[in-house]
């Protein structure tokens, strides 16, 4: 054999793929030629090695490592620095390196000792961190009636029916009350000398401190949502109802008109039914009171004065769309906004832009129209000042005499000509008027009538031209028919 021994060719003869006659010349070979017997002792060696590897169970590598290795072998680096090797037998040894380093981090050796495992560290996979939950959206109040003294954040706005109580806002009453609607069928009022904070106040959680009386009433909650009254050391919960609390430094009452009502502190919680009122005094435990059965007066309390909401809710537009309507009186008389009883004016309530119907009670308590009034969009609304009642007195029926003897009735005619004539017929005017002992007219408002505007207005000049004389002073409504 003239050449040299492929080194492949000593791996082959190790494992058995070589004939005979082809491994005694091989091994004559190396005896002569120095270069082959140190190629076939390192083959020799290599391949003991790897007898003792194939036993043992892989070593645990990390991805990263692989992930190397593999772009290292794929990489152009490394085909440009095979090609610059030399052709002689520097892979023989760098795989011969290789496969001992294999044995030293597997710990396994040709020399027959134990063999010892090296394994990594797994590495520490964090998990990722669950989603943030969605940001609840935040709720919006709007004051809907207001009477005497009312405070937000801690002023007297003018402009108290254009602010918008959000989160963090606070009311206080000095003789007054304050309604705010924050939904669909969702309000509440904060009786006299009180005050309330709007601690959380969002789609998933309402949570109210109050100190004084507030009356609530709430649509149907979702599955989690939460309303929350705080009461000093109770928590008044609810899914759905209409109720009120009074709390004071003395003791916290709670009664439930309809639904239900849970009162809890750290002894643990009762429920109050509808109809059912729970009182708990001060430094007393909650889970040692009972709820009792309301009494008739407060029952109808309920009905008199619940928190007054819009049928229809949408802050943006309703803000747009409506504005404060004052009714001022003389005297604390009730009245009628479009047939809605509001309770004792003077008074400010929101309404829709547009014309509304005014009514106020009399002595009797019988509700007679004062005006038809017309609200424009305006922060500051509109101001209408029901007339006084007029005091009885026998001069009426002379007065009245007077004024239906005076009335110019062609010039009346004339005013009503052009309804007439596109047959609109049977209409009325309906007039308070005012004459003093001298005979003059005092004042004279129309209260009501079908009549257009500008009809209206010439039979109004019409009554007004009406001469008296002298006698009794008489103050009186009159419907007048056309």
């Amino acid at each position: 054999m003239s050449e040299h021994v492929a080194p492949h060719r000593w791996a082959d003869l190790w494992a058995g793929r070589v004939d005979d006659a082809e491994r005694t010349e091989m091994e004559r070979h190396a005896d002569r030629c120095r270069d082959c017997a140190r190629v076939r002792a390192r083959v020799t060696r290599a391949s003991d090695s790897f007898v003792a590897i194939r036993a043992l169970s892989p070593p645990e590598v990390s991805w990263d490592a692989i992930r190397a290795k593999v772009h290292w072998s794929v990489s152009t680096e490394r085909q440009a620095a095979l090609r610059r090797r030399r052709p002689a037998y520097a892979w023989l040894a760098a795989a011969t390196a290789a496969g001992l380093a294999a044995a030293l981090a597997t710990g396994h050796f040709a020399t027959g000792s134990e063999p010892r495992t090296a394994r990594e560290a797994p590495v520490a996979v964090r998990p990722a961190p669950p989603p943030a939950p969605p940001t609840p959206a935040p709720l919006i109040g709007l004051v809907s009636r207001a009477s005497g003294d009312v405070m937000l954040d801690g002023i007297r706005p003018a402009d108290l029916f254009a602010r918008k109580l959000v989160q963090g806002s606070s009311l206080a009453t000095g003789d007054g009350r304050v309604d705010v609607q924050f939904g669909n069928d969702s309000a509440f009022a904060l009786g006299p000398m009180s005050t309330l904070a709007l601690r959380r106040f969002d789609a998933q959680t309402i949570e109210l401190a109050v100190d004084g009386t507030v009356d609530i009433s709430v649509a149907a909650r979702g599955e989690r949502q939460r309303f929350l009254v705080d009461a000093g050391d109770q928590i008044v919960e609810v899914r759905g109802t209409q109720f009120r609390v009074i709390h004071d430094a003395g003791s916290t009452s709670v009664a439930c008109h309809h639904g239900l009502v849970t009162v809890s502190d750290r002894t643990g919680k009762v429920e109050v039914a509808a109809a059912r009122r729970l009182v708990v005094s001060g430094g007393h435990p909650v889970a040692s009171q009972r709820p009792v059965e309301m009494s008739p007066d407060e029952t109808v309390s309920f009905t008199q004065a619940p928190p007054l909401a819009l049928p229809l809710w949408d802050p943006d537009a309703l803000q747009q769309s409506s504005a404060p309507l004052e009714v001022a009186t003389s005297g604390r008389r009730g009245v009628r906004v479009d047939g809605i009883e509001l309770g004792l004016a003077p008074l400010r309530v929101r309404v829709m832009l547009g014309r509304h119907s005014v009514e106020a009670a009399d002595t009797a308590g019988r509700f007679r129209r004062a005006a038809w009034v017309d609200v424009a969009a305006s922060p500051h609304g509109v101001r209408f000042e029901v007339p006084a009642e007029p005091p009885a007195n026998s001069g009426i029926a002379e007065r009245r005499r007077q004024l239906r003897a005076g009335i110019d009735r062609p010039r009346l005619r004339r005013c009503t000509r052009s309804i007439a004539k596109a047959g609109l017929t049977g209409t009325y005017v309906q007039f308070e008027i005012q004459v003093d002992p001298h005979g003059a007219v005092r004042f004279l408002n129309i209260l009501d009538s079908d009549l257009p505007s500008a009809t209206s207005g010439c039979v109004h000049d019409v009554l007004g031209d009406v001469r008296f004389a002298a006698g009794p002073a008489a103050t009186w409504r009159e419907r007048l028919d056309l």
